[in-house]
């Protein structure tokens, strides 16, 4: 359920406070170093965000196993007046998919399962896209997006007219993910609907699916024996340090977590609605809420071929395989020049730079991350106050924010 604010004057507010709500020079998390500010860069966001309208951004560099330069910028709540800073926790959307990837991964390097085999042994259930019922569906399918599911549209998620999907609830969903993936995926389930599928036959075609990441959740929980949640928090969060990063609001200092806004591209002077806190009961697809600092440790583990400080949370060759060009076919990109994609991150090329690449929308709130293992930088980026007009801020973004790495020393 969304708030809206009519009041002009919010705008302007933004706008006049946009100077004094910089904040480039605090301690680094690796090196207990200062981050030398960047006034080129504050100019340029103050610019972006009277261009667009945005409420809020946040941003940050990296380069060498460490962060170089980061900005806040606008909002955490617009209507207590309260700043983004470096505190700050934000939602990752679809960018929470890597997470559940590496998770995955963490129980291939085990060898607890085979990237190729079908997923149905690890169910109670029998998983099949009712078009093609005798073709197993694997894992590498899922991570690729090559199941057959394609409940995601370019006009938002499909909703079966007859059954409903299941809905996000303010504060964490009371749904458990059992419950949602078997109501959701089971014939006779609840929620359950032929809608969600393509009529192409698993492993041939790229459709983007929540619902499959969803599943990929529910099967680390399965084989593993634990809540996937805590499976990421005790294999992933905790080795790395990510004591701000979370699945669910329970999880977290909710003090410190943002609310994002978005209005109507019609409005002359922007109307906006304000997100409430909220959960999905198919939180691995999009769930992960976390700060600048603690996702940086994330995408530096991986650069670092799997290595955060004396602890190797993926092998080297693991990574090179979630890293590896899966050569799918027809995919598009509305932003960047589409090389291919690897096992969950797309590959990039944008200002003559490759890297990988994946984002994140929920409708009020829009996140990036993007890094070169070759190079070893990296940025991430977010911003609240958001329609499809001005998302075409993207490559702007990117594009000057590759421009700063490529001259840092």
């Amino acid at each position: 359920m969304k708030k809206s604010y009519g009041k002009t004057g919010l705008l302007y507010a933004i706008l006049m406070v946009l100077t004094i709500s910089v904040t480039t020079t605090s301690e680094s998390w690796s090196q207990n170093s200062a981050e030398p500010a960047n006034p080129a860069l504050d100019t340029f966001f103050i610019k972006l965000m009277d261009k667009y309208k945005f409420v809020g951004v946040g941003a940050c560099l990296i380069k060498d196993d460490r962060i170089i330069w980061r900005g806040n910028y606008g909002y955490a709540n617009m209507e207590t007046g309260k700043m983004i800073n470096n505190e700050s926790i934000f939602q990752l959307s679809s960018l929470s998919k890597t997470i559940t990837a590496f998770a995955l991964l963490k129980l291939y390097e085990e060898g607890k399962i085979d990237l190729d085999e079908g997923i149905d042994r690890y169910l109670q259930f029998k998983f099949r896209n009712p078009y093609f019922p005798d073709k197993e569906i694997t894992f590498r399918m899922l991570l690729n997006h090559l199941s057959g599911l394609a409940e995601v549209t370019s006009t938002g998620q499909i909703v079966p007219s007859k059954v409903g999907r299941p809905k996000s609830s303010r504060g964490d969903s009371d749904m458990t993910l059992e419950e949602y993936i078997t109501q959701l995926l089971i014939p006779g389930g609840q929620y359950y609907s032929e809608e969600y599928f393509k009529n192409t036959e698993p492993g041939t075609a790229y459709s983007y699916s929540n619902i499959g990441y969803s599943l990929l959740g529910y099967l680390v929980q399965r084989i593993s024996g634990m809540d996937f949640a805590e499976f990421c928090r005790e294999n992933i969060f905790n080795p790395l340090g990510l004591h701000d990063t979370g699945w669910h609001l329970r999880d977290l200092d909710t003090s410190r977590v943002i609310f994002s806004y978005s209005f109507s591209p019609d409005d002359i002077v922007p109307v906006y609605r304000k997100t409430y806190h909220f959960g999905e009961p198919g939180y691995p697809a999009g769930m992960v809420r976390t700060t600048m600092d603690d996702f940086s440790r994330f995408l530096i583990m991986i650069m670092n071929n799997g290595r955060h400080g004396d602890v190797q949370l993926l092998k080297p060759s693991t990574i090179d395989l979630m890293l590896s060009p899966q050569n799918i076919p027809n995919m598009t990109s509305r932003s960047f020049r589409l090389i291919d994609k690897s096992l969950c991150w797309l590959m990039i090329e944008t200002n003559g730079s490759q890297y990988y690449e994946m984002n994140g929308f929920s409708g009020s709130i829009f996140t990036d991350a993007l890094y070169s293992v070759e190079k070893g930088t990296g940025m991430i980026y977010y911003f609240s106050g958001i329609n499809m007009k001005n998302m075409m801020a993207v490559p702007e973004i990117v594009n000057t924010l590759d421009k700063v790495l490529e001259q840092a020393n």
